[in-house]
């Protein structure tokens, strides 16, 4: 091609580049789809995962839920140890929340919309017990332990034997092969260095390295080396004129000791047992949390078991007033057949016997309407079955048999104070992240000083033809037959070095400084949590324990005016049966009275509850409530490898010697373990009680004291048992 031609198409390759610009271009396809459809219907669907668990027999076989038009005739009578009992052992993934929180109900929508992972289980303990670095321990090139640097602090660490397992040996080898051939600059005959080297060269290392307690890290190494070139060699023969090695190839074998120990930084058994005293301390909040959520759980079954005790009476007590008003509107309607009563008051009565059936009806199934109930008896049984791990509707019903208790409980406030400031959960959960913190900065101000290690080696060599034999042949290096290993094993060749490490902080330690003041500044802040939630906790205690005596003088003054609605209601009815006044106006007091009293009926039961629920409060927050429902926390079996090998290290340990230090480092951390299983005052299983006599009034004299039966209920005309209510009336 000629020069012109060329300059030509240069040139219109420049200018079709100029016209075009430049700018991606998508490949061509012959059979080209714009739409997308392979990428829309793979990556971009929502598929299934391919996991195969077997569901629950509570969720598959649940039963269609009760309704206003079906409703339970199978019951389960259980007391509140039942329930609790139940709840416990169904409770592998804890149906509660964590931290304080007084109000309870269902935490279905909470537990459900958690992420994975974060639901509150009986495995978090042996999950943080378990937990550890996926990294590696760091060995160099020589095999020798690696120490971590920095400051210690307590998310960094996880269980025991994670923190441990930093003291563990460590094994490591290298095998290197190595060939040379190239030619060099030196004259030709050179005995030494050939002008054209060959060589093979092998090297062999094993080491053990351990990191000791005080800091301190041992290392034995095994070296091997073996060594072949061209360079010719003598035989050890005085009379050879080949003087540049005594045999073609040789092994050199070395037993190594070395010891590395810190002087400044990282020196001692203070700074590094700190990771395992953190790693102890994550136990023993993971445990503590644990048993903050089961209390929780043995809180919200109590109040769901009181709250279903609610239900019942409230549905009893909206029967009662709906029979009462249904007796009132026939009394009112044969009254009007002999022209006594007026249609008026038929018409009052009908009216009020509609509304304590739609009472009735709230009580029983609940309404989302503002001012009901939203739960209902039925509800509340479901919240309760909930919190037991049940369920929502298995059949039977579940059905209090136990009555609450209505004794005068007088807690000492003095004792409830003390008790609650050393046995409550959360101050105990947060003194352990003080001495966390406490520790941190012990570890922080170590990492100011200097690094300064003192390192030592005594190393034993042999230098060999032959590596190893099977027999000792007396042959000594450099004679051709010798082995580097009897050479070695001979000990006539030993070494040993010596060195000082030394590398101070950078200049002005900034950085280490800065590590210091963030842990001391998280010490005090967490000193200040601690005087707050002590704080806090007083004024939480303080609201329960008025509670309980505020409502339990509610209970009595709503049992007053109670008994005096039920005097007004009977003087009403002796009225009517003597035929005595207006029997219009009378029927209208008398339907008065029978709303009040039911309301009365309603507050009175629910004072009691509410009661009843203070005082487990008071347990709750003060850290009795374990021992007011005698449920201890334990660890559970073990297989029994682990038991042969429990029993395996205690015989280890008996036989040693025990010696004495004096003190420990780092210093004692805990106080002992925390006692449970007491006796704890204001039982609410309590059968009968005796009464103080409550505010008499004015028509009849005080009453002494005197013995009444729990949850008592006047003149009740209607079964608590039973929930299912009768027909509405006909339509006057």
């Amino acid at each position: 091609m000629s020069r012109q031609t060329i300059r030509w198409v240069a040139c219109l390759q420049i200018g079709l580049l100029l016209l075009t610009g430049c700018h991606p271009i998508q490949p061509f396809y012959a059979r080209n789809n714009p739409s997308l459809a392979n990428y829309m219907d793979q990556a971009m669907s929502i598929e299934y995962a391919d996991v195969q668990v077997e569901s629950l027999p509570e969720a598959t076989q649940s039963l269609e839920p009760y309704a206003h038009d079906r409703m339970p005739t199978e019951f389960h009578d259980w007391t509140l140890e039942d329930c609790t009992s139940i709840a416990l052992q169904n409770t592998k993934m804890i149906r509660a929340v964590s931290g304080i929180n007084l109000q309870s109900g269902s935490v279905a929508g909470a537990l459900l919309s958690a992420q994975p992972g974060q639901l509150p289980s009986v495995y978090d303990p042996a999950l943080v017990a378990n937990v550890g670095n996926t990294q590696p321990l760091v060995v160099d090139s020589q095999g020798t332990r690696v120490a971590p640097r920095g400051s210690v602090r307590a998310n960094q660490v996880g269980g025991v034997e994670h923190a441990l397992s930093e003291f563990d040996t460590q094994f490591s080898t290298v095998l290197g092969y190595n060939t040379t051939d190239r030619p060099r600059n030196v004259g030709q005959g050179n005995v030494f260095n050939p002008q054209f080297f060959r060589a093979t060269d092998s090297n062999f290392q094993a080491a053990l390295s351990k990191r000791m307690a005080t800091g301190t890290v041992a290392t034995a190494r095994m070296t091997t080396v073996y060594s072949r070139n061209n360079i010719p060699a003598s035989g050890n023969n005085p009379a050879s004129p080949n003087f540049g090695r005594s045999v073609p190839s040789d092994y050199t074998a070395a037993l190594e000791l070395q010891l590395n120990q810190p002087l400044m930084r990282g020196r001692g058994t203070l700074v590094n047992r700190i990771p395992v005293v953190l790693a102890r301390i994550n136990e023993d909040i993971a445990l503590h949390q644990f048993e903050a959520t089961i209390r929780n759980l043995l809180r919200d079954v109590e109040h769901a078991y009181w709250d279903l005790y609610m239900g019942y009476r409230a549905v009893e007590a909206a029967r009662t007033a709906r029979d009462s008003a249904l007796d009132l509107w026939r009394v009112a309607k044969e009254r009007a057949a002999i022209s006594d009563t007026t249609p008026a008051a038929v018409a009052q009565a009908a009216g009020r016997v509609a509304q304590f059936q739609a009472a009735l009806n709230i009580a029983i199934n609940g309404s989302p309407v503002p001012g009901n109930d939203p739960l209902g008896l039925v509800g509340r049984e479901r919240v309760l079955r909930e919190k037991m791990g049940l369920a929502p509707t298995d059949g039977p019903f579940i059905r209090p048999s136990e009555e609450p208790t209505l004794a005068r409980i007088a807690f000492d406030w003095e004792e409830v104070k003390a008790e609650g400031l050393v046995r409550n959960t959360e101050l105990r959960t947060q003194k352990w992240s003080i001495k966390q913190r406490e520790l941190e900065v012990m570890s922080a101000k170590n990492q100011i000083l200097p690094q300064l290690d003192l390192v030592g080696a005594y190393r034993w060599l042999g230098v060999g033809d032959e590596l190893i034999g099977a027999d000792r042949n007396g042959i000594r290096f450099p004679d051709p037959g010798s082995r580097a290993f009897e050479e070695l094993t001979n000990g006539d060749f030993q070494e040993v070095s010596a060195r000082i490490e030394f590398t101070p902080a950078p200049l002005g330690s900034r950085r280490e400084k800065i590590n210091v003041l963030a842990s001391q500044m998280q010490l005090k802040k967490s000193h200040e949590e601690l005087r707050t939630k002590e704080l806090m906790l007083v004024h939480q205690m303080e609201t329960a324990w008025v509670t309980v005596a505020s409502t339990h003088t509610s209970m009595m003054n709503f049992f007053d005016q109670l008994r005096e609605n039920q005097s007004e209601i009977d003087i009403y009815h002796e009225q009517i049966a003597n035929d005595s006044g207006d029997m219009s106006q009378i029927l209208d007091f008398l339907l008065r009275a029978e709303e009040i009293k039911a309301r009365a009926q309603l507050q009175y039961f629910q004072s009691i509850v509410e009661y009843n629920k203070a005082i487990v409060n008071i347990h709750y927050l003060k850290g009795s409530l374990f021992d007011l429902n005698n449920v201890t926390l334990g660890e559970g079996a073990w297989v029994e490898k682990a038991y042969w090998d429990a029993e395996q290290r205690s015989r280890e340990r008996a036989g040693g010697h025990y010696f004495d230090y004096g003190y420990t480092r780092p210093a004692v951390v805990s106080n002992g373990p925390v006692e449970q299983g007491g006796v704890a005052e204001g039982n609410v299983s309590d059968a009968g009680i005796t009464m103080p006599p409550s505010n008499p009034s004015p028509s009849q004299p005080a009453k002494e004291p005197e013995e009444v039966p729990a949850a008592p209920v006047p003149e009740s005309n209607g079964d608590s048992q039973e929930v299912a209510p009768e027909a509405s009336p006909e339509t006057p």
